[in-house]
């Protein structure tokens, strides 16, 4: 894959959002095939992690060969307080206690606007699909609903989705206690290696998570997203992961989901149910993986994902009035 860093704007003044922008290798760059669907992918990741997760996972979507589809180019945003935006950030990111996912997709639709802008994406027989984890995923359902036909499709991977969320007060502590810290390159990646959390992950996952989820300030490694800032993403649940669910109808695009046969946030059945209740959603699990789909197993996520593309690909036209439809997504935001 070939990938150029870009920055923009987040729907904030004073932050920026960075994006990794994938694009097919230059010997397959060529084999689109005349009336095959030319796709940008929206790539959002899920709480504590960062865009270059999703690395592995779109080296095996660029390697596949469709007559139906072809990916132009995958655009993958690290959340205004993860990655290198938190970076960026810093400053204006350190204390904070809440972060509601309706910044998220503020954000999401305020780096479509721009590349739209620049016609870089969703022009002529391009189209947009998003591609989300976790509170990634449920930030573009959120997007969707509040600028329905953003997204020609969706495929949300163990959204977060519940009718009514308590705070855990527990459990945000025990997160703002986590370790962030480490002495060197060696001390971090035998943490990581040895601890339970990440023994089922995939050893690229692992590997660029270490690569890419930290920095070095003091003279230590450190977590590039704080502790405080994921517990403030848990705490922004409360409210914006509701308003997503009970809001499901809104969303007129086609739908995927995929979920982990043993995940927590959101078992099997549930996600089922909510699928089968929407115009056009399907659902499928993925067994021998939990919630951390994406991290444990991008291969077969990825394989998943190509037979959500075949499905959808029949349904996907070019969406003249998508620019029009993140416009007025503004003024909506203005009002919640």
């Amino acid at each position: 894959m070939k990938v150029v860093r870009r920055i923009f704007d987040t729907s904030r003044k004073g932050q920026k959002i960075v994006t990794n922008i994938y694009s097919p290798p230059a010997a397959s760059s060529s084999v689109a095939k005349a009336g095959s669907k030319r796709l940008t992918l929206l790539i959002t990741h899920a709480n504590g992690f960062h865009k270059e997760i999703w690395e592995p996972t779109l080296k095996r979507l660029f390697s596949y060969q469709s007559d139906k589809w072809h990916i132009d180019k995958a655009v993958a945003m690290d959340a205004y307080n993860h990655g290198d935006s938190a970076v960026i950030n810093r400053s204006n990111i350190s204390n904070e206690e809440l972060s509601s996912w309706f910044e998220n997709s503020r954000d999401i639709l305020a780096v479509i606007r721009q590349l739209q802008e620049k016609k870089e994406c969703a022009s002529g027989a391009q189209t947009i699909i998003g591609i989300g984890h976790s509170w990634g995923a449920s930030s573009l359902l959120l997007a969707e609903i509040t600028s329905p036909l953003t997204f020609a499709a969706l495929v949300l991977i163990d959204p977060v989705l519940h009718e009514a969320m308590k705070t855990e007060d527990g459990f945000i502590k025990t997160t703002k206690k986590r370790r962030w810290q480490w002495d060197d390159e060696n001390a971090a990646q035998a943490y990581f290696e040895g601890h339970l959390f990440f023994k089922g992950w995939d050893k690229r996952c692992l590997d660029l998570h270490i690569k890419h989820g930290l920095e070095e300030v003091g003279g230590k490694l450190v977590l590039k997203c704080r502790p405080t800032n994921e517990a403030a993403v848990f705490l922004g649940a409360t409210y914006s992961s509701s308003y997503a669910t009970q809001n499901l109808w809104r969303v007129r695009c086609p739908t995927a989901f995929l979920t982990g046969e043993t995940s927590l946030p959101g078992p099997p059945e549930y996600i089922r149910a909510i699928a089968q209740q929407m115009p056009d959603g399907r659902h499928e699990v993925m067994n021998g993986v939990g919630h951390l789909v994406v991290h444990e197993d991008p291969d077969r996520t990825a394989d998943n994902i190509i037979r959500f593309f075949d499905g959808f690909a029949p349904k996907i036209n070019s969406r003249a009035e998508t620019t029009e439809s993140v416009q007025f997504a503004a003024a909506a935001w203005a009002k919640l």
